[in-house]
């Protein structure tokens, strides 16, 4: 498998020189390091380790075709649909197992049903982390913000899990067994 040059990605459609770009780098750099710390320290091969380097650097590429003023993003999409604006993007790059990933990092998950009630603008899917890649890039993702305020503060497993218990007891029990199997 080819390593994959995601700066050379990002930097096709996040210029380095604008306000976005300061946003995504940070988050995307803090959530990859975590998400390694966890697949090194699990053990995963060299392999494995590397896809999430690269998945994870690139898990929020979609959100510079939304509508996120705040963090320098002036696209037209709601931003929860970052995820499959993301999507296409790897799709498109030819990365679809790095495209998955886009796709399914949306907290712990997102059923059609969800969707269906609380009227997203998102495909009537399912979202949610299959691979071992995914739910640990999914994991380390909540552990951060792109808030300006904080965008370099890791979030307590507490808060995260507050922050979860919004959605309910199933997203909630998956943030458990996610804790069990990564958490420090």
């Amino acid at each position: 498998m080819p390593k994959v040059d995601y700066l050379k990605i990002i930097h096709k459609y996040i210029k380095p020189n604008s306000f976005a770009y300061c946003f995504y780098i940070s988050h995307a750099v803090l959530v990859t390091a975590k998400a390694v710390k966890i697949a090194r320290r699990l053990k995963l091969s060299g392999n494995k380790v590397r896809f999430i380097e690269e998945a994870a650097m690139l898990h929020d590429i979609g959100i510079i075709n939304t509508k996120a003023e705040e963090i320098g993003c002036n696209g037209k999409k709601p931003y929860i649909c970052h995820i499959i604006e993301g999507q296409k993007i790897l799709e498109k790059e030819r990365l679809c197992k790095h495209a998955l990933v886009a796709r399914t990092h949306i907290g712990v998950g997102l059923t059609r049903n969800e969707i269906t009630s609380n009227k997203s603008p998102l495909p009537l899917e399912d979202f949610i982390a299959k691979t071992i890649e995914e739910e640990i890039i999914s994991y380390a993702d909540l552990f951060f913000t792109k808030n300006p305020k904080t965008i370099w503060q890791e979030i307590s497993f507490k808060e995260v899990k507050k922050d979860v218990c919004r959605f309910g007891i199933k997203h909630l029990e998956i943030l458990n067994r996610w804790h069990k199997k990564f958490g420090e």
